[in-house]
């Protein structure tokens, strides 16, 4: 009787393992392609006008997610009494006024910038050449240089390294000009938004000046030659700097989304798994609409599906331990805001947040993968935490089988990707990440970025390997650690 009891028991505790296990896959059928294209299909179209952080239609997308994830039944997350954490930005309009010398330059015809994001006003600033500061005092100063070439960036990184630090800002004289214009006019010409809480930064502007309407300044230069890149070593100032950069600013509201999925353990689950995707965009550029179909619409409507398959699971008290945050962010295009603010204001303890999973951009392939759709960057996974890409590994070869791609996975990758969604404002609080990307394609950042250009299987592909990696995490019974 009793080795008959054993045997059943055993067995009893086979099936419960045996469902246990199959729990995640169980849920994942809850994402699927139909429902990521109907959604996709809604917030990357014309009408929901690029989704432009601050602007009518981010907040439209903002009440959509909010309703998605009212009729799921997600609840708030903890201290909140709706979907959505409000934060302020300042969103500041290229131009303004420069002189040198008393001589007037206007901007863009004279002179344009980049590196400053919010209003800079610059009275009398002294203006040497690079030759010249190891002959002057320590004083706050600016430098003005020739330009060489047309590789800016690297141009000015290898003069910068060079600067001490009194130099506040980089005036680069150009013969150009009009060539260089056209090369960052996106960048210079665009307006920018900062967090409106945030401690002013110091900022570091670099000017571009065209040659010849410093023409009237030749003679007056105090021995820089105009052009020519050499300079005589006088300690005299070579220009006096005047300016007022960033003139018009405007105070806007955005917001990120917050889903929150309780975890079934009365301990556990004060430790949240979170899953982000940046669902703002570029906007309106001269009457195009920037639909944002794969930046970031695909992860925006994968975080639908994967809210939609752990609140089933929850309803049916099959969910896991821990708790999971959905929270679409806004921002991202801006710099990061969206996530920055919440790390800066989590309404969860980041002390109690296991990972973070970001989604940005998997309906695409890119031009190394040609027509493979069967790949995903991952980037992050092991940069602090050998357990969060153990998880990600192992729920990849048990489950999803998708070739996972780690060029990109390192701190010298010359793309920085590492550094450029909103993964990192968690992995600079040494919370673990993984950044899932499938590349970048012809259609980034333009606005033929559509719904029709997207491969849905690879999206519901992807969505399901993060919500296996995020069971695997949210349900194990030791949390993962980082790195020491």
């Amino acid at each position: 009787m009793k080795r008959i009891l054993s045997i059943l028991f055993s067995g009893t505790l086979l099936v419960s393992h045996s469902q246990e296990v199959d729990l995640a896959k169980k849920y994942s059928t809850y994402i699927n392609e139909a429902d990521l294209k109907k959604n996709l299909s809604i917030i990357a179209s014309d009408d929901y006008l690029g989704r432009e952080t601050g602007k009518q239609g981010q907040k439209m997308t903002a009440e959509f997610l909010t309703n998605y994830f009212k009729k799921l039944g997600c609840g708030f997350a903890p201290g909140m009494n709706s979907y959505e954490q409000h934060f302020d930005v300042i969103e500041s309009t290229p131009g303004g006024t420069m002189s040198l010398s008393n001589l007037n330059l206007n901007f863009k015809t004279d002179f344009i910038y980049y590196g400053s994001k919010s209003r800079i006003d610059l009275d009398n600033i002294p203006v040497y050449s690079t030759e010249q500061l190891s002959k002057v005092d320590d004083k706050p100063c600016y430098v003005v240089h020739n330009l060489r070439s047309m590789e800016v960036r690297k141009e000015v990184s290898a003069l910068k390294k060079e600067l001490p630090k009194h130099v506040k800002g980089i005036i680069l004289v150009s013969d150009k000009y009009d060539s260089l214009y056209e090369y960052l006019e996106h960048y210079v010409t665009t307006k920018t938004m900062t967090l409106a809480d945030q401690k002013k930064k110091e900022e570091f502007p670099i000017l571009f000046v065209k040659e010849s309407s410093l023409e009237a300044l030749k003679k007056k230069s105090n021995g820089f030659l105009i052009g020519k890149g050499k300079v005589m070593k006088f300690s005299k100032p070579v220009f006096t700097l005047n300016a007022v950069l960033n003139t018009q600013e405007e105070r806007l509201t955005s917001s990120n989304v917050l889903a929150y999925i309780e975890g079934s353990d009365p301990v556990l689950s004060k430790e949240v798994v979170i899953i982000t995707a940046h669902y703002d965009h570029i906007g309106v550029d001269n009457g195009l609409v920037f639909n944002g179909a794969d930046d970031d619409g695909t992860g925006t409507v994968a975080l639908l599906e994967l809210a939609e398959a752990f609140m089933e699971a929850k309803k049916n008290g099959e969910g896991p331990k821990r708790s999971i945050l959905i929270m679409p962010v806004s921002g991202e295009e801006k710099g990061l805001l969206g996530s920055d603010y919440y790390s800066s204001h989590p309404v969860i303890p980041l002390g109690n947040t296991v990972a973070d999973l970001n989604i940005d951009m998997i309906g695409r392939n890119d031009i190394a993968h040609d027509k493979d759709t069967n790949y995903i960057y991952i980037i992050g996974s092991n940069m602090l935490s050998d357990g969060l890409h153990e998880a990600n590994e192992r729920a990849n070869e048990k489950y999803t089988r998708i070739k996972l791609d780690y060029k990109f996975n390192s701190l010298s990758d010359p793309n920085q990707f590492y550094y450029r969604s909103d993964h990192y404002n968690f992995a600079k609080h040494s919370i673990p990440v993984i950044f899932y990307f499938s590349g970048v394609h012809e259609d980034y950042h333009q606005a033929t970025d559509d719904v029709e250009k997207i491969i849905f299987s690879k999206v519901e592909k992807v969505a399901k390997l993060v919500f296996f990696t995020a069971w695997d995490l949210s349900d194990a019974a030791k949390r993962i650690t980082v790195n020491h």
